[in-house]
């Protein structure tokens, strides 16, 4: 798995990358303005070679939470959209069906997750995706590495320069191998009442998970 992992790394970085960049060091990213991401998320499986789902993030960096709602655009399925809500401060995320209006409460085992560049991230190269001689055809980015000791896993992750905006994340273990894609990154949520619980999700119980089962931002979209 380990090995698959590394090698679908590889094509990916040399399918973007053309051409390194001068390197001075990375910038320290600066959270101030992070006060709310919205993103257009796609993301799947390597391991299985599907897309999983797509759909929209809304993210509060500076509360910890994170909303996700699945689209229509690729479902193969006849099962409610994904909707979660993550309160990393919490420690529990609620899966919502808003069509049944039902939602399971759940633990949150890790504050780890694909929209934000980790503290202990290591940097290993800007470089360049495009072409640097062509205007307006390139974007410059760094690419972060590190581990999740909590989940055991390891990650690449790519971010603009300078503002450290979310572009990519390869995350992999020895049981799941996925890929996030962002895009449309705007840096504030005009609807910040979307990380608000809905009504019929109040005063729900806390279920405990399965013996063994640790739930964290990964292994929920891995599920999906």
């Amino acid at each position: 798995m380990q090995a698959f992992a590394v090698a679908a790394l590889s094509i990916w970085l040399c399918l973007g990358a053309t051409t390194l960049a001068e390197s001075h060091g990375p910038q320290h990213c600066s959270k101030d303005h992070l006060l709310y991401i919205l993103l257009r998320l796609m993301f799947l499986a390597l391991t299985g070679g599907e897309i999983k789902a797509t759909g929209h993030y809304s993210y509060d960096s500076t509360d910890k939470k994170i909303r996700f709602t699945e689209s229509e655009m690729h479902l193969n399925k006849t099962e409610h959209l994904e909707d979660y809500l993550m309160l990393f401060e919490e420690g529990v995320f609620y899966d919502i069906d808003m069509k049944n209006q039902s939602c399971k409460k759940m633990s949150l085992h890790s504050h780890a997750h694909a929209l934000e560049l980790p503290t202990g991230a290591a940097h290993q190269v800007e470089l360049f995706l495009g072409s640097d001689t062509v205007q307006e055809e390139n974007i410059k980015v760094n690419i972060w590495t590190g581990s999740v000791p909590e989940t055991k896993g390891q990650y690449f992750l790519s971010t603009t320069v300078g503002e450290c905006l979310p572009l990519s994340t390869f995350y992999s273990t020895d049981s799941m191998t996925l890929l996030f894609s962002n895009s449309e990154v705007v840096t504030e949520v005009k609807a910040p009442e979307v990380f608000n619980l809905p009504s019929f999700c109040e005063g729900v119980e806390l279920e405990e998970a399965p013996e063994g089962q640790k739930n964290d931002f990964f292994s929920l979209f891995n599920s999906v």
